[in-house]
């Protein structure tokens, strides 16, 4: 989800039933307050009080179920992060919550995957899942010789490993259309649309959503199989010809 100030996103991993409660109240709070919302709060800041707003909102929570004292444990991990103004760099954070402690807290992008030294990659979710991405996302870069190379050399891999997790159905919890986003230096986000095939003749999402026959987006959409950047009507266009050639070679 990317969020009103341009600069910055959160994603999550876990229980929806948890997860969108507190990201729609972190949207909120962006929106409406004036310093955060014109980035007078840089994103380092931010996510100091993120974690007060999520332990505050558990203080809240009430008509639990009869003998029990405190709500249940948060199921789900967030991921935080965006262009730091004050740094000069693209900074990320896993929120979690911490039972033993029972309150919400970050972990720094130092907790994720470095393949290089500017290069952090962050995956949320269950082990299995954390560790397979990772295993995956090293192998793809050696194979292309890439890793570590010193050079720019990360591009559209940890999307491709998300594609093919998903395709494959390794992990059970891991599924649905893969979401993508963009954030530039310049304090602005993109979404973008990603053809996927699903049921009922659909084929193009937008941040998870399949789109009705006949919606048009303005947003750039990316074929997962060939991952280069068109605009949606561009790529039904490519698609005509492709299902003309193939009736007139019947």
């Amino acid at each position: 989800m990317p969020l009103p100030r341009g600069d910055a996103f959160v994603a999550f991993a876990g229980s929806t039933l948890d997860a969108y409660p507190l990201m729609l109240q972190l949207r909120n709070w962006v929106e409406y307050d004036p310093m955060v919302m014109d980035r007078g709060l840089d994103i380092n800041e931010m996510k100091r009080r993120m974690r007060l707003m999520f332990n505050d909102m558990r203080l809240f929570i009430t008509d639990l179920p009869a003998g029990q004292k405190v709500p249940d444990p948060i199921d789900c991990e967030l991921l935080f992060g965006g262009w730091s103004w004050q740094k000069s760099e693209f900074l990320t954070w896993r929120f979690r919550y911490v039972p033993s402690r029972q309150l919400f807290d970050f972990e720094s992008q130092g907790a994720g995957i470095k393949v290089g030294r500017d290069h952090p990659i962050t995956f949320a979710g269950t082990r299995e899942a954390v560790e397979m991405a990772r295993d995956m996302i090293i192998e793809k870069l050696k194979t292309k010789g890439r890793f570590r190379s010193g050079e720019r050399y990360l591009d559209m891999e940890p999307f491709e490993v998300l594609r093919d997790i998903i395709r494959e159905q390794k992990v059970d919890d891991v599924g649905g259309p893969p979401q993508l986003i963009k954030l530039y230096k310049n304090a602005t986000s993109k979404a973008f649309a990603v053809k996927w095939a699903l049921p009922h003749q659909r084929d193009l999402t937008v941040l998870g959503r399949p789109l009705f026959k006949g919606e048009r987006t303005k947003l750039p959409t990316v074929d997962p199989d060939n991952i280069i950047f068109l605009s949606a009507k561009t790529i039904e266009k490519r698609a005509k010809r492709g299902r003309e050639a193939a009736k007139s070679s019947d």
